[in-house]
């Protein structure tokens, strides 16, 4: 029997749990210490990259650990008792991954890219789908497992240590705990099998004080930049200077 995992807490030991045991997240009702489980604004993505698009392919020779790695997909079941697969995107996801973009509000599309993008092209979902340049996770109801509702990206830089994070959920499906749920697992996976990242950066804007808690419940450093923006740097290793 798959053990049920509950909560937002003790991140790293659960993703592996997870990853031997096909075990299963659950949000909780109530705020995990550490992690606000409210953090997703029900009119804006939870996080996403800033000015350093996952869409450009960055100049790296080494592949990393993630690359080779079969990764079991991991049960979630929301706050209100929605149940959701998460596993590594492939290229067939192509058109249900363009057909969730086209159900996001243009906030949430705006919030994630920076600008009003209705779709991927096939050439960056290629590029998003290459494991040797980071990992893509698609996250699909599980009585619906053709359309998707999330895509979560942890994409190499052109900085050795550094990967960048990225969320975009669905409108009808934020404001459940998916979106920290996400991040949370995501940040789990780059510290037990992601070796040589150290840290990760995300954005999110300045004003978005919910998705800045929850970087903050995962020891991100925040700083403003110019504009409307915040950059979070969440360390997951052997610390660098920055």
């Amino acid at each position: 029997m798959a053990r049920r995992i509950t909560g937002l807490v003790s991140v790293g030991a659960a993703v592996l749990v997870a990853l031997e045991r096909g075990g299963e997240w659950m949000m909780a009702s109530r705020t995990s210490p550490g992690v606000s489980c409210r953090g997703a604004s029900r009119r804006s993505a939870d996080v996403k990259v800033a000015r350093r698009s996952p869409l450009a392919r960055p100049q790296q020779a080494a592949i990393p650990a993630l690359a080779t790695l079969d990764l079991p997909s991991v049960r979630m079941v929301t706050r209100t008792d929605r149940i959701t697969l998460t596993r590594t995107a492939v290229a067939d996801d192509y058109e249900a991954v363009n057909e969730m973009h086209a159900k996001c509000s243009l906030e949430s599309r705006y919030a994630r890219y920076g600008a009003a993008r209705r779709s991927l092209s096939h050439r960056e979902w290629a590029t998003l789908c290459d494991r040797a340049l980071g990992l893509t996770l698609v996250t699909v109801p599980a009585d619906n497992p053709s359309r998707v509702v999330a895509l979560t990206h942890l994409m190499r830089t052109s900085e050795p240590h550094v990967r960048e994070l990225a969320v975009l959920v669905e409108d009808s499906w934020q404001g459940e705990g998916l979106g920290p749920a996400l991040v949370s697992y995501v940040v789990g996976l780059a510290r037990t099998v992601a070796p040589g990242c150290r840290v990760i950066s995300a954005s999110t804007g300045r004003s978005n004080a919910r998705m800045l808690s929850i970087l903050r419940g995962l020891d991100a450093a925040v700083k403003y930049t110019a504009g409307a923006s915040a950059e979070a740097l969440i360390r997951v290793g052997d610390g660098i200077r920055r």
